[in-house]
């Protein structure tokens, strides 16, 4: 797994990376290759990823602002600096905190060694 669309040159703040605009989850993918994978998710106010479950281990870290992550167990608030790790085979859903604000999320996939 190589890592991509990352300044080399000159250094730039992370959630700068990607911007969403109304009505849009933008993603921008930081790996290439490889069986995991690294992507800065940007989601415009009101949006949301619906329930997934990934065959690998999930790490979220929230870049900015505020989301809730739906889990089995219940929800879970993050604010900016969290991080949560959902293990492979659970199901995760994402949404903002709020109806009026985005936030960006920068989701990592990790093959798990079982």
């Amino acid at each position: 797994m190589g890592l991509r669309n990352i300044p080399t040159d000159a250094p730039v703040q992370f959630a700068s990376l990607v911007a969403a605009r109304k009505g849009t989850v933008a993603s921008r993918s930081l790996t290439r290759g490889g069986d995991g994978s690294m992507t800065l998710l940007a989601f415009a106010p009101g949006e949301s990823v619906s329930e997934e479950i990934y065959p690998q281990d999930v790490m979220y870290y929230l870049v900015e602002g505020s989301a809730i992550i739906t889990l089995p167990s219940g929800n879970v608030d993050m604010r900016a600096g969290d991080v949560l790790c959902v293990p492979a085979g659970v199901p995760s859903a994402v949404e903002g905190a709020s109806p009026s604000a985005g936030f960006k999320l920068l989701q990592v996939a990790v093959p798990t060694n079982e």
